[in-house]
């Protein structure tokens, strides 16, 4: 039997991915392995948003091209950076094979061309492959993405995705609906929504249909729904009112906003202004609700002025996120971006980056404090070794990108929910113990 091993890179929308070819190839009877050095033919599903995705996605390929010296035969590369640049990653002689973003229904076949010793180039297909059934190989632990759309229509002024995954395309709510019920059926506890522009979703059909979907999506009795990546031109009184109404929505709100003054978010090409960013934030900090807020932000885009940084930490000080990511703008080749004037320095960048990420440490060590003594519902999920604790998360903490809650406890078991005692917050992490 063949044997097949998955290396994903990038993103939750990235994984996703991996997953639906996971699929397909037990679909196909390829076996899957989860070290390297087990498998017959290796795939590399890879990023390729910006510089350093582009870089960690070369560096992965050499490192798993090891491997052919051992047992395995061929190595196949997948994702937005073959979308990208097919030929040159097709050249690469330590490359066997190349599917594009939207080819991952050939992957089986793809496998069985390469190890018979056909070089292989696909990036054909479209994003409604989505909507054909195929069951998912999860590899996360009790919880599960979704994605309900591909591609992007916002084209933000720096930002490849229109051109690797194309238009905006929106899943049908029947095939959603169908996987989420199978998920269910799996033992998933948290769900989580993504897609580029996740508040989007409908109206490349005519109509904003998101906050129906979360709706029917919530019904379906999962512990825990989350939001990821919504837009704040997209993120209606619709969506919120129904993420209120329902406590197994988690009150979080993921929302890159990459900056705060108009000048930067014109010249982004972003579709909206700061009174848009303000109207959202102080209704949500209004609500009766305890609402997380997540952000990210750019430094270092052309023509940034150190008097915009700093009405920009001005902002994040004022409104104080919850969790922050920050990034240093990445001058990507074909974007509108790439032909502005003023580029700022790479150095400039990072160190402005390093500036908001002192101040976000800061506001996060304090509002984080504010939930010492209270106690949470936390989803358990593993035991660290190193701190000799239960692992695992409460619904502000979104998981891989946010902080985990450490707790003592009792016949503790992964996958099941603790109401978990808060006795120390700190930058990021908490720790706690379970009230018996």
């Amino acid at each position: 039997m063949i044997k097949a091993a998955i290396v994903s890179l990038g993103c939750n929308k990235n994984l996703v991915d991996s997953e639906v070819m996971a699929g397909y190839l037990q679909k196909a009877e390829i076996a899957l392995v989860k070290e390297p050095e087990e498998a017959d033919v290796i795939i590399v599903n890879t990023c390729g948003f910006i510089q350093e995705a582009k870089e960690e996605a070369i560096d992965t390929i050499l490192a798993i091209a090891q491997y052919k010296k051992k047992r395995c035969r061929a190595l196949l590369v997948t994702g937005c950076l073959t979308q990208r640049y097919p030929e040159a990653i097709a050249a690469m002689p330590e490359v066997d094979g190349v599917l594009g973003t939207y080819a991952y229904e050939n992957i089986a076949a793809a496998v069985q061309s390469v190890l018979a010793g056909r070089k292989i180039v696909n990036t054909d297909g479209d994003a409604r492959y989505l909507d054909k059934p195929i069951e998912r190989i999860i590899s996360t632990p009790y919880y599960a993405y979704l994605k309900i759309a591909e591609g992007c229509d916002n084209r933000c002024a720096y930002c490849a995705i229109p051109s690797i995954r194309g238009r905006y395309v929106s899943r049908s709510e029947e095939s959603l609906l169908a996987e989420a019920a199978v998920l269910k059926q799996k033992g998933i506890q948290e769900l989580i929504l993504t897609a580029q522009d996740t508040t989007r979703y409908g109206m490349d059909k005519g109509e904003n249909r998101f906050a129906a979907l979360l709706e029917q999506i919530a019904l379906l009795g999962f512990a825990w729904v989350r939001v990821m990546y919504t837009y704040p031109s997209t993120l209606g009184e619709d969506v919120i009112a129904v993420m209120e109404k329902y406590p197994n929505i988690c009150k979080y709100i993921d929302m890159p906003i990459q900056h705060t003054e108009d000048a930067m978010l014109c010249a982004m090409n972003r579709h909206y202004r700061k009174e848009d960013l303000i109207r959202i934030l102080e209704r949500m900090r209004a609500s009766k609700f305890d609402w997380v807020l997540r952000t990210t932000l750019m430094c270092g885009f052309p023509g940034e002025t150190e008097r915009q940084h700093r009405k920009m930490m001005e902002f994040i000080q004022k409104y104080r996120f919850d969790n922050l990511g920050v990034f240093a703008f990445s001058c990507e080749e074909g974007t509108a971006a790439e032909r502005l004037p003023h580029q700022c320095r790479r150095s400039t960048a990072q160190r402005r980056c390093d500036s908001i990420m002192l101040l976000q440490g800061q506001l996060a060590h304090k509002n984080n404090k504010r939930r010492e003594g209270k106690i949470y519902k936390t989803l358990a999920e593993g035991f660290d070794e190193e701190q000799q604790l239960w692992y695992g998360r409460t619904e502000f903490l979104a998981p891989e990108i946010d902080g985990k809650v450490y707790f003592s406890g009792h016949g503790v078991l992964p996958g099941n929910f603790y109401n978990v005692l808060m006795e120390e917050a700190f930058g990021y992490d908490f720790f706690g113990r379970v009230m018996e």
